[in-house]
């Protein structure tokens, strides 16, 4: 009886469909495909600030669309044709069949043309294979980075290089499976110093682990997991990344600024709502972390994005980071408040909670904001009170400025109070490794980003960007909230100011091109300008000025 219950739940999962996904990349550009086709009004609703979504979900985006092509512009056109084969398995026959990608069939080109036939068989990746109820597709990656900088305070030209190698395994098991596997190693030198002359494994902001060796840095990064599916309801266990609000520069809750971790993903979506739950195993780091101390954390969470209406959009969202135990039911209940549950089980944990919304009443624009609340006492507002400690951010993104095809503009500004993110217990600072879970920013400070883009072709995009950056640091002798990891002590103010501290300031205007050389292989160009000051003390500060030109060519990057 056993076995035949096995054999029936394997028919199951094996069961075939256009069920079977896997998760796309947060960074892939078709987000900012559908954004813009939000802000037009060709899709009116788009619940893209839960990401990264499933093939699957932006599938059904693209195929809402298409009967609305002949609305699109010469390049949103070819950029859906060649999205249509880039989701081919998960569109229905007909769109796949009438999909002719511009660029795409890269068998077609003469430099291809030779191959054995194995290779790019399917006109899209490196290998696939179709066998019964399995589908598998390889991709190489690899980046080349090279980066030449001068500045006020270098005596000579900086240098650096990067080489990232790895690869890409993905596929489907029948029509409910999905697998992913994507693996970088990489190597960093030039003119820097990484540490001491010997093997020294360490981490840094945005990586796990690493490991330097005087002149030269490595680190690699895995992400690996399986995904099962049935109907609007999918389940991911394995190792990834996840980005929750609307912000582009960095997002309040959860980012990817960290690197990826190990967790248990549930999501139930329809055409107007989508509900994630999380559970993950986080990582928190000090100088011995490599050399014997190691303890991990927990961290828990769940989100809710609903359109009630097309022109109004909203997420909530709870986190709660734990650590002294594993699984805590409490925490796992997707209806239960996560505030309620911690004072249930002593107050003892870091819990979090906020809200996002995006706005669309003005023709081609997108109004959004996110709040994020890490401790508040409502009594204390407008008081400077340390205890106070949120963050929030707003923006704006308008396409076709000017009535010009495919130029875009994006202004935003996050702000980020002092002490947020921090806990008065080491295990419960709202991190992973050295990096933080939300805005990269960190407390006490906050950035204005502006951004001009201009799409040329599928290929070929253009992007300006001014950005405004402030920080107020500690001093060596008194706290102001200006570092996550050092949470307020008995001897320090109990208010202090917005940027009170070691104020650092940063402008920055950079430049950079994209382009499309073949399938998934790009060539960037960037310019950057940066100008600095630190204030040490009252009328005494450190000017700086630096200038950046990288190029750097990525394949499946």
């Amino acid at each position: 009886m056993k076995n035949k219950l096995f054999t029936l739940f394997l028919l199951i999962l094996l069961a075939t469909g256009r069920a079977q996904t896997v998760y796309v990349p947060a960074g892939h550009w078709v987000y900012e495909y559908l954004s813009r086709l939000e802000a037009e009004r060709l899709l009116p609703v788009v619940l893209n600030n839960t990401r990264p979504m499933t093939r699957r979900e932006i599938a059904g985006y693209l195929e809402a669309v298409y009967p609305l092509r002949q609305h699109l512009n010469r390049v949103q056109q070819e950029q859906l044709e060649f999205l249509l084969g880039e989701f081919r398995e998960e569109l229905p026959q007909q769109y796949a069949e009438q999909q002719r990608v511009a660029g795409q069939p890269l068998r077609d080109k003469k430099l291809f043309s030779h191959l054995p036939a194995l290779l790019y068989a399917n006109n899209r990746n490196l290998l696939s294979l179709q066998n019964g109820p399995l589908r598998f597709y390889w991709d190489p990656v690899f980046s080349r980075g090279r980066l030449f900088a001068g500045a006020d305070t270098l005596v000579g030209q900086e240098r650096i290089f990067n080489d990232t190698n790895g690869f890409v395994i993905w596929g489907t098991l029948g029509g409910r499976i999905g697998f992913y596997t994507d693996v970088r190693d990489t190597k960093e030198w030039g003119t820097r110093t990484y540490g001491p002359p010997w093997n020294l494994n360490t981490t840094m902001p945005g990586l796990g682990f690493v490991q330097t060796s005087g002149s030269h840095l490595y680190h690699d990064e895995t992400r690996a997991y399986v995904v099962y599916n049935q109907d609007f309801f999918t389940i991911q266990y394995g190792k990834d990344e996840n980005q929750w609000g609307p912000g582009v520069r960095g997002q309040l809750a959860l980012s990817d600024y960290a690197t990826s971790y190990d967790f248990l993903k549930w999501q139930a979506a329809g055409s107007r709502f989508k509900y994630t739950g999380l559970w993950a195993v986080l990582q928190n780091y000090n100088p011995d972390f490599f050399y014997g101390w190691h303890k991990e954390k927990y961290l828990a969470a769940h989100r809710l994005e609903f359109a009630p209406f097309n022109f109004f959009e909203i997420g909530l969202h709870e986190t709660i980071l734990y650590s002294g135990r594993k699984l805590e039911p409490a925490y796992l209940n997707p209806v239960m408040f996560f505030r309620s549950a911690e004072h249930y089980l002593g107050d003892r944990d870091n819990a979090t909670m906020g809200l996002d919304i995006e706005l669309k009443l003005v023709p081609q624009t997108i109004l959004y904001g996110e709040l994020f609340i890490d401790d508040l006492s409502t009594g204390k507002l407008g008081k400077n009170f340390y205890g106070n400690k949120y963050a929030w951010l707003v923006g704006a993104y308008y396409v076709d400025v000017l009535n010009l095809a495919n130029l875009d503009f994006r202004l935003e500004y996050a702000r980020v109070q002092p002490y947020t993110y921090s806990h008065v217990h080491e295990l419960n600072t709202y991190q992973h490794y050295y990096s933080c879970l939300g805005h990269w920013l960190g407390p006490n400070a906050d950035e204005l980003y502006m951004e001009f883009a201009w799409r040329y072709s599928r290929q070929l995009k253009l992007t300006a960007a001014w950005q405004s950056r402030r920080h107020g640091a500690n001093y060596d002798d008194i706290n102001i909230g200006g570092s996550m990891f050092q949470p307020h002590r008995v001897q320090d103010p109990e208010t202090v100011a917005f940027l009170e501290g070691i104020r650092e300031s940063t402008r920055a205007a950079t430049l950079q091109v994209d382009y499309e050389l073949l399938r998934a292989l790009y060539l960037k160009l960037y310019y950057g300008r940066f100008w600095s000051d630190t204030d040490w003390l009252p009328g005494a500060h450190w000017p700086g000025g630096r200038s950046e030109f990288q190029v750097q060519m990525n394949l499946n990057y």
